[in-house]
């Protein structure tokens, strides 16, 4: 599997790449480590006793970043197949989904910093981006209960995970990331599906969405008994639960929370007109609420074959 992990030097950083280390797939990941420098604006400083010091200064943080980064790779070396590592200059956003595709990567690899208002915002201008715009996977790495990461202990595995079911052509996919990380038969699995309560606004609106909901439902409940199925065929121990809510992210996010779930799996909703009036940007509002990791499932079409291999390996094992 290649993974690109979006490194700076905060503990957020090193948690991620921590959680990744200790999953079983580690052995198997063909690693890249990106730091993104922001570009400098660029003002007239000519004839200023500034000219000089904007251009080294950031001479020095281009170093210091290649510095860190080397020395993340030499210690990580050993957990993964192999390490590459990169330190281009631009918005940081653009950046890692360019090279997210260039690379042609199965999994972009981030921390995330909390759940004040401000890193909220911050999160969205990064994470956010890099989830809606990269044509890969996304995993959004955050301590449980939203702590601040401790280097003196160690990030565990997930032990209960939560495959939110929305209709989405990507819920097939949502299981196969059990078998591609390489969990264990002791993690928990939730199987959640969230109908959106509709209010009264609009009589012909409102009649639209009623049908919309009872078409949606039966093939939710299909989905969960399917993978259901699947993963107790492995032996997974599983729970599956629909439920209605004011907004599905919030759904989502609530549950995760009351059962202590450590990674909530969502695909990537990109469907038709009426599915986004009703289904909205869910994932996103998960991405940025959650209490714990999030991973934004999108399987493009160069890694469907390794996925079907990864699931086929694991059952013949």
């Amino acid at each position: 599997m290649r993974v690109l992990a979006a490194v700076d030097r905060s503990a957020y950083s090193s948690y991620a790449l921590d959680c990744l280390k200790r999953m079983p797939c580690h052995d198997e990941v063909d690693l890249t480590l990106v730091t993104v420098s922001p570009r400098v604006p660029e003002y007239d400083l000519s004839g200023t006793m500034f000219a000089m010091d904007a251009a080294s200064v950031m001479q020095r943080e281009i170093e210091a970043i290649r510095e860190s980064l080397n020395e993340m790779a030499a210690f990580a070396r050993s957990e993964f197949r192999s390490i590459e590592t990169l330190s281009p200059i631009g918005p940081p956003g653009h950046e890692i989904v360019r090279l997210a595709n260039e690379k042609r990567v199965d999994l972009v690899l981030m921390g995330a910093t909390g759940h004040s208002a401000l890193a909220r915002v911050l999160l969205g201008s990064v994470s956010d981006y890099v989830a809606t715009h990269a044509d890969c996977s996304t995993l959004v790495v955050r301590p449980q209960g939203n702590q601040k990461p401790d280097p003196n202990i160690a990030s565990p595995a997930p032990s209960r995970i939560l495959l939110a079911i929305s209709n989405a052509d990507s819920d097939v996919d949502l299981a196969t990331w059990i078998s591609r990380l390489g969990f264990s038969t002791t993690t928990e699995i939730h199987l959640v599906y969230v109908e959106q309560i509709l209010h009264f606004y609009d009589q012909e609106l409102f009649h639209q969405a009623s049908k919309y909901r009872q078409d949606l439902q039966p093939i939710a409940i299909e989905t969960i008994e399917k993978i259901k199925t699947q993963l107790q065929s492995h032996g997974f121990t599983t729970h599956s639960k629909t439920l209605e809510s004011n907004h599905i992210g919030h759904g989502i996010v609530e549950y995760a929370e009351q059962q202590k779930c450590d990674l909530i799996i969502t695909g990537d909703q990109r469907e038709t007109l009426i599915q986004r009036l009703f289904l909205g940007s869910n994932s996103r509002h998960v991405l940025r609420h959650a209490h714990c990791s999030v991973l934004i499932s999108r399987t493009s079409v160069a890694a469907s074959t390794a996925v079907g291999d990864q699931a086929d390996k694991v059952a013949s094992g």
